[in-house]
């Protein structure tokens, strides 16, 4: 008989390459979900796959002159592609991980990304009226009436997240350590 693995250890990434949520969903997806969910604990390298962590280096590098990276920097244009193909996109992941994110030496020379995991242009709920406003929002948002990108799955989803997500400066912290970046 075979034995079950806990995919929710992280530490189990090391015996498997499917061994944990981190090797199965991308980290937007489990940060969305957990930001939904109320969630404030921190986002550090180690919520990242190895390859991930190596794509946000070769990133990140170009934004230390200006001490930030920014939508454009991700190297993909993903607004009107289809939500599965981005899915399965690393550059998208992070990008949508991130977005704007400050990016530091500290004072021991390693590279790290700083963000809070947030919608910018968050809007709350105070009443009925607003409710039955954000959910007319966001199928519109679906139809490609409103909101990002061209309708659809995502558009659906990022409009939510336009009311039922943190707010500026509300949500969780992202802190990842890249290693020395002489070594990057």
């Amino acid at each position: 008989m075979s034995e079950i693995k806990d995919i929710t250890n992280l530490e189990s990434e090391q015996e498997s390459g499917i061994g944990s949520l981190k090797n199965l969903i991308p980290p937007n997806i489990r940060m969305f979900v957990a930001d939904l969910l109320g969630s404030k604990e921190a986002f550090t390298e180690e919520d990242l796959t190895e390859s991930d962590k190596n794509l946000l280096k070769e990133i990140a590098v170009k934004g230390v002159d200006k001490g930030s990276i920014d939508y454009e920097d991700y190297g993909v244009n993903s607004i009107n592609r289809n939500i599965f193909r981005n899915i399965i996109d690393d550059r998208y992941n992070l990008k949508t991980l991130l977005g704007k994110a400050k990016v530091e030496i500290n004072d021991k020379g390693e590279l790290v990304v700083k963000d809070t995991f947030d919608f910018n242009d968050k809007k709350d709920i105070k009443s009925l009226e607003d409710l039955k406003f954000a959910l007319t929002d966001m199928k519109d948002a679906f139809l490609g009436k409103s909101g990002y990108g061209s309708g659809g799955l995502y558009s659906l989803i990022r409009q939510g997240a336009k009311y039922f997500g943190s707010g500026p400066g509300e949500g969780a912290p992202v802190e990842i350590n890249l290693g020395k970046y002489k070594d990057v």
